[in-house]
C-alpha cells in the first residue's frame, strides 16, 4: 500500500506542478490509475523494447497496444488542456457522440498528407532516440539538412500562428 500511496502522491504532485487547477490534478490521477496496474503486476518495465523489430509493420496485438496507449494518453490530455473538469467531460461527451463515426471536416489535404508523412517517419525511426536522428551513412548531410529545412517550412507555412494559441508553459 505504501507503493500505491507513493505513486498517487507522485502523479498528483506532478499534476499540481503543471498548474493550480483541478484539471491538472485529474490528469495526474488518471495517469496514476494507468500506471498502477502495471506496477502491481510487475509489468511496468516489460514493454520498453522497440516494436516490430526487423518487420515493416507491427502485429495485430502490437497494433492494438499502440492504438490503446494512444487512446488512453489522449483521454488524459483532454483533462490537461481543458479549462475545467466540466469542460473536459463535455468534450468527452461530444467526442463519443454520433460524430465519432463521421469523417472530420478538414480544410487542408496538405495537412493530412504531412501528418501521414510524419507518422511514417516516426515509425521508420522507431528504434532511434528520436525520429530525426538520421543515419549519416544513409542520409548524407545535404539530404538530412533538406529534411530538417522541409519540416521547418511545413511548420511555418502550415502552422496556425495567427490564432491566440500559446505554448502551454508560457502561462507559468
Amino acid at each position: 500500500w505504501v507503493k500505491v500511496r507513493n505513486i498517487f502522491i507522485i502523479f498528483l504532485v506532478s499534476g499540481f506542478w503543471h498548474g493550480a487547477n483541478w484539471t491538472f490534478i485529474a490528469w495526474g490521477f488518471i495517469n496514476a490509475c494507468y500506471y498502477l496496474p502495471l506496477m502491481l503486476l510487475k509489468q511496468n518495465r516489460k514493454n520498453i523494447d522497440t516494436i516490430a523489430v526487423n518487420r515493416v509493420l507491427p502485429g495485430y496485438k502490437e497494433f492494438f497496444q499502440i492504438g490503446f496507449t494512444f487512446f488512453l494518453t489522449t483521454i488524459a490530455w483532454i483533462f490537461f488542456r481543458a479549462q475545467s473538469i466540466q469542460e473536459a467531460f463535455s468534450y468527452l461527451n461530444r467526442m463519443f457522440s454520433k460524430s465519432l463515426l463521421e469523417f472530420p471536416d478538414i480544410d487542408s489535404k496538405k495537412m493530412i498528407l504531412l501528418i501521414i508523412i510524419f507518422v511514417i517517419i516516426e515509425w521508420l525511426q522507431r528504434d532511434k532516440l528520436h525520429p530525426l536522428m538520421l543515419d549519416p551513412e544513409i542520409f548524407r548531410k545535404p539530404i538530412r539538412w533538406s529534411i530538417y529545412f522541409t519540416i521547418l517550412l511545413s511548420i511555418f507555412f502550415l502552422g496556425n500562428f495567427s490564432s491566440n494559441y500559446e505554448f502551454i508553459y508560457f502561462q507559468f
